[in-house]
């Protein structure tokens, strides 16, 4: 039973040491040089120690500190409430033993103003919540006993922190770790609808609650609902099953429950100000296809094709230590029964569902219109996990000795990732 629980915590352990050792980095070299200050606050702490804050960071620290400030008309952060409302609470809970909790904070730096170094630090402490449920989100998809292949999917899950996401937004207050979180829920959701008979049992109302309260915070969360409906139509036509009253009944309210808290909070907006202000919308996002699709249909759809396939090409920047982890895990395997063909055969195992919820979030930035890298690794969680499927599946039929070489050989790729994105310069926004 302790040997049991013991292996089941090596990977969360591994895991917290990434986390720390890469903040210890982030803090010691990741810092905004003077020419880009323009892109970033650059805060220093005690000494040596940096963090650099997004742009937004005070707008979303400033909200937490007031969030009536979220009514008002134009607020930046009016469609995003969900992460600066949580916060709030947590702060109001910390209220009677805030002086006890203010001597610990000692920053130099003069962006903080010193009573916001709570709800800074709280935020802070949800981005590494969000961190962790994404990894524990991972390793559901790694539920059967992968024995010897343990220490590799671990070490895997270590690129959910060896990334320029997690690089630019974990110190600082954002809401950009959805990025991260969310496509892994999507690619559960899906999987557990298609192989586990999810959309039969109530949890799945549980969750897609919990998703709705994410909505809040995210918009990538409503994607929910069309994670669920293709896997269900997948099932519908894999297994010929007849749609009838219940399966429409039970998409409509899984759909009901993930988008109801986000409707209260636009009615609850909308009555106590008699408007409610998209800032995304404003700055054309989602919008800016609209005209385009009235006058000149071709010139939209182009455009769709031309924005996709560039933020594509974003995510696939992100995504180079995949291939080059099947590539290297299948050359150390070789041996006389297993050819190089035969262990690249292996890739057909990569999970369709980990192709589709990529495309998915692409798609959806793309309609969006804003095609940055940090939006554009949304596709990369999916891939990671069908990354880690391919190369258990190679180790699988290995030699004891090559499964060895073949773990060993992801730990140094991956190290040499984290290695990489730590001492590069930026990014900061």
């Amino acid at each position: 039973m302790v040997s049991h629980v013991l292996k089941r915590a090596v990977p969360y352990l591994l895991f917290g040491f990434f986390c720390l050792s890469f903040t210890l980095g982030m803090l010691l070299f990741h810092h905004v040089p003077a020419a880009l200050s323009d892109q970033a606050i650059d805060l220093t702490i005690y000494g040596h120690f940096h963090v650099v804050l997004n742009y937004d960071s005070p707008e979303f620290i400033k909200d937490a500190n007031h969030p009536a400030e979220l009514l008002e008309t134009k607020s930046l952060l009016q469609t995003r409430p969900g992460l600066i409302l949580l916060v709030a609470g947590l702060q109001k809970l910390l209220s009677p033993i805030r002086d006890h909790i203010m001597p610990l904070f000692r920053a130099s730096g003069g962006e903080i103003r010193r009573e916001d170094f709570i709800p800074y630090s709280l935020f802070v402490m949800v981005n590494y919540l969000l961190l962790l449920l994404s990894f524990s989100t991972y390793l559901h998809f790694f539920r059967q006993d992968i024995g010897s292949n343990a220490l590799g999917v671990a070490f895997l899950g270590g690129l959910f922190v060896f990334n320029d996401v997690i690089k630019a937004f974990l110190l600082t207050p954002h809401n950009e770790l959805f990025n991260l979180l969310v496509p892994l829920v999507c690619l559960y959701a899906f999987q557990e609808v298609r192989d586990h008979h999810l959309f039969d049992q109530g949890r799945l109302f549980v969750l897609a609650f919990l998703v709705g309260l994410g909505l809040t915070a995210y918009g990538t969360f409503a994607l929910f609902i069309p994670s669920v409906a293709i896997a269900l139509l997948w099932v519908i036509v894999r297994d010929k099953v007849r749609i009838n009253l219940r399966i429409v009944v039970r998409l409509a309210l899984v759909t009901v429950l993930v988008i109801l808290p986000y409707l209260a909070w636009v009615f609850h907006v909308l009555a106590m100000t008699g408007s409610f202000h998209s800032a995304e919308m404003a700055q054309g996002q989602f919008s800016w296809i609209l005209p385009l699709l009235r006058s000149r249909p071709l010139e939209a759809i182009l455009q769709i094709v031309a924005k996709f396939g560039k933020i594509v090409s974003y995510t696939a920047s992100q995504a180079t230590v995949l291939p080059v982890v099947i590539v290297a895990v299948s050359l150390v395997t070789l041996d006389r029964e297993h050819g190089l063909v035969d262990r690249l055969n292996h890739i057909r195992r990569f999970p369709l569902a980990a192709l589709v919820i990529s495309g998915l979030f692409l798609l959806f930035f793309t309609l969006d219109g804003m095609i940055v890298q940090r939006l554009a690794f949304s596709g990369v969680p999916p891939l990671v996990v069908g990354t880690a499927v391919v190369v258990c599946d190679i180790l699988r039929d290995a030699s004891p000795l090559r499964r060895r070489l073949g773990n060993g050989l992801i730990v140094l790729l991956v190290l040499l990732q984290g290695l990489i994105i730590l001492f590069k310069v930026g990014p900061f926004n």
